[in-house]
């Protein structure tokens, strides 16, 4: 897609009250690296399976995104290297990490989005 703003979602991009993308970028960052603190190597695991096998999100590219949820096969890149992978389009590797944030409320947090609240940043 051309533009992202004018497909599915570009009222959050654009409209009377647009999203700010680096607040939405550093918001998903946080809480998918502050739950690597708090969740297991297989739980890790699971997200990224339930998004495979849910979505039919290819396994090999989630794993270029799992590494900040601490996916043991992710491999050893860079946040750079990561993106470069998803064609160095930051609003793909935005999407990602938010499958990455819906997978851990599915697996880790039963359901409710609520879970990822505890990862909030705090002025």
């Amino acid at each position: 897609m051309d533009n992202p703003s004018k497909g599915p979602g570009g009222s959050f991009i654009e409209g009377e009250n647009p999203s700010d993308p680096a607040m939405v970028w550093s918001t998903l960052m946080h809480w998918l690296v502050a739950a690597r603190e708090q969740i297991s190597e297989d739980q890790a695991r699971a997200a990224v399976e339930w998004i495979s096998e849910t979505l039919g999100v290819s396994h090999d590219d989630l794993l270029y995104a799992a590494g900040l949820i601490g996916h043991p096969d992710s491999p050893n890149v860079t946040l750079n290297e990561g993106m470069e992978h998803f064609g160095g389009d930051p609003i793909t590797f935005v999407l990602y990490m938010l499958l990455l944030s819906g997978a851990l409320v599915a697996t880790v947090g039963d359901g409710d989005p609520e879970w990822l609240r505890q990862f909030d940043l705090h002025d």
